[in-house]
Order: structure tokens, then sequence, then C-alpha cells
């Protein structure tokens, strides 16, 4: 998967940019797929300092998202 299969929208970025400025620790929002959920699946957003080596890392502006290659399969087209 390459950073084609997900995209961040304008208005997206400039919402988590707005949330990461609350905390100068956090550098980045981690989005994550965990099994659960109605559907099988649940969504999780975290704030959190330093990507993980197998990250896919998506920049716009002052957002910068974090996704595991792990959830990355699961958010293909998102």
């Amino acid at each position: 998967m390459t950073a084609e299969t997900v995209t961040l929208s304008d208005s997206a970025a400039k919402r988590i940019a707005v949330i990461l400025k609350s905390d100068a620790e956090k550098k980045a929002m981690r989005v994550s797929v965990e099994g659960g959920g109605c559907s099988g699946f649940s969504y999780k957003f975290d704030l959190v300092g330093d990507a993980d080596d197998d990250d896919l890392i998506l920049e716009k502006g002052d957002a910068k998202v974090l996704i595991d290659s792990l959830s990355l399969v699961y958010m293909s087209g998102s």
C-alpha cells in the first residue's frame, strides 16, 4: 500500500492541526483499526509523539497522520 491509497482532505487537515496544537508534546494523530465494534472493526484515534518504523505518514499543512501497516490494509480507499 502507498500513500495514494488513503487521502487527507483539506478540511480534515485543518481540524487535525487545531487538535494537535492543543498538546505541544503530541506531534501527530494516529489512526488505527482494531477488531470489535458492530461491523467487526473499530477505529481508534490517538495523539502521539513519534511515528513507528512501519507507519505511513500523511502530512498536509500542520497536520500529520500516522497509520500502521496493519491498519492501512483496512483503510485503503479512505
